[in-house]
C-alpha cells in the first residue's frame, strides 16, 4: 500500500471535519446576532473555497484533472453566462433567495427551526435529483433537449472547483427556479433556515468538484461529496449517477447510488462515442439545446 505524507492525510480525513466546524461556528454566530443574514453566506463559504483552491493547486489527487489555462478562457465565458463567476453567481443565488424568504409566508414559516431544515432539505433534493436525473436518463425529445442543456457541465475531461459553476444558462435558470426560488415561494421558509441551506449546499457544491483526495467515511450516506460526485462525471455511463447535489438520501432510495471507497473512475467527460462538439467550442455547446437533432 502506498504511503502517503502527513499534508495529504490532513487533507483526506481532516478537511472535512474541519470545514464543518467552520460553518457551524460562523453559522451559530451569526444566527445570534441581529443582523441582515445575507452578508454571512459569503463570509462564511469564502474561506472555504480559497482554502481548496490553494489545496486543489499544491496537492491535486489526479493532476490529468486539474484545472488547464486551456480550459479556463472557456470556465470564464460558461460561467460568465450563467450569471457571473462563481462567488457572484451563488451569492447572488443567497441574496434573491434569502430576500424571498423574508417576504414570503407559507405553511413552513410557523414551523420551528430544526423542523424547517430537514423539510428544505428534503424537497430541494427532490425536485433537483428528479431534474437532473431526467437530463441524463429520460428519452425522446425531451430528453434530448434536457441532456443537450445540461452536456456544458460535463464536457470537460477533468474535475475541478471552477467546475461548480460551469453550465448553461438554460441549466442555471431551471435549477435555481425550480428547486430552490419557487419552493421558498410556497413553503416560506424563514430567512434562517434559507441561510443554512444556502451555506451547506454551497460548501458541498465546491467539495463535490475538489479535485483532491477528500473522504468523508460514513457521511457518503448522507452527503454528496467529492467521492460520490467523481462517478457523477464517469464517461462510463453505467457508473456515472448520483443525482444529489447536497444529500444522497434519494440516490440510495431510488437504486442510483454509487459508492467505491478508495476507487475513482478511469475516465472523465461524457461517452467518446455521444460525438458531442469540444467543451471549448462554447458557443458550439451553448447551442445544443436549439439543434432539431
Amino acid at each position: 500500500m502506498k504511503k502517503i505524507g502527513l499534508p495529504r492525510q490532513l487533507v483526506r480525513w481532516g478537511l472535512y471535519p474541519l470545514s464543518w466546524a467552520w460553518i457551524i461556528f460562523g453559522l451559530s454566530w451569526f444566527l445570534q446576532m441581529d443582523m441582515d443574514e445575507r452578508p454571512a453566506w459569503f463570509l462564511i463559504t469564502l474561506p472555504i473555497l480559497l482554502t481548496c483552491l490553494v489545496i486543489e493547486l499544491v496537492l491535486p489527487m489526479e493532476r490529468r484533472w486539474s484545472m488547464s489555462w486551456r480550459n479556463l478562457l472557456p470556465d470564464i465565458v460558461y460561467i460568465g453566462l450563467s450569471s457571473g463567476s462563481l462567488g457572484l453567481m451563488s451569492a447572488a443565488l443567497a441574496m434573491v433567495s434569502i430576500g424571498i424568504s423574508g417576504q414570503a409566508d407559507g405553511p413552513a414559516r410557523g414551523w420551528p427551526l430544526w423542523l424547517q431544515l430537514p423539510v428544505l432539505f428534503l424537497v430541494f433534493e427532490f425536485i433537483n435529483y428528479h431534474i437532473h436525473r431526467a437530463m441524463h436518463e429520460l428519452r425522446g425529445p425531451a430528453g434530448r433537449v434536457l441532456w443537450n442543456i445540461h452536456a456544458a457541465h460535463h464536457l470537460p475531461r477533468g474535475l475541478y472547483l471552477l467546475m461548480h459553476a460551469v453550465a448553461h444558462p438554460l441549466n442555471t435558470v431551471i435549477i435555481q427556479a425550480l428547486a430552490i426560488i419557487l419552493p421558498i415561494w410556497v413553503m416560506g421558509y424563514s430567512p434562517e433556515a434559507v441561510l443554512v441551506f444556502l451555506v451547506v449546499n454551497a460548501f458541498h457544491g465546491i467539495i463535490s468538484h475538489f479535485n483532491a483526495d477528500l473522504r468523508m467515511g460514513w457521511a457518503n450516506y448522507l452527503f454528496i461529496g467529492p467521492e460520490l460526485h467523481r462517478y457523477h462525471h464517469s464517461a462510463d455511463v453505467s457508473e456515472a449517477m448520483n443525482y444529489g447535489a447536497t444529500l444522497s438520501v434519494w440516490d440510495q432510495l431510488f437504486g442510483t447510488f454509487v459508492y467505491r471507497p478508495g476507487n475513482r473512475p478511469s475516465e472523465l467527460g461524457t461517452d467518446p462515442q455521444a460525438a458531442m462538439p469540444d467543451y471549448r467550442q462554447v458557443f458550439t455547446v451553448l447551442s445544443l439545446p436549439f439543434r432539431r437533432s
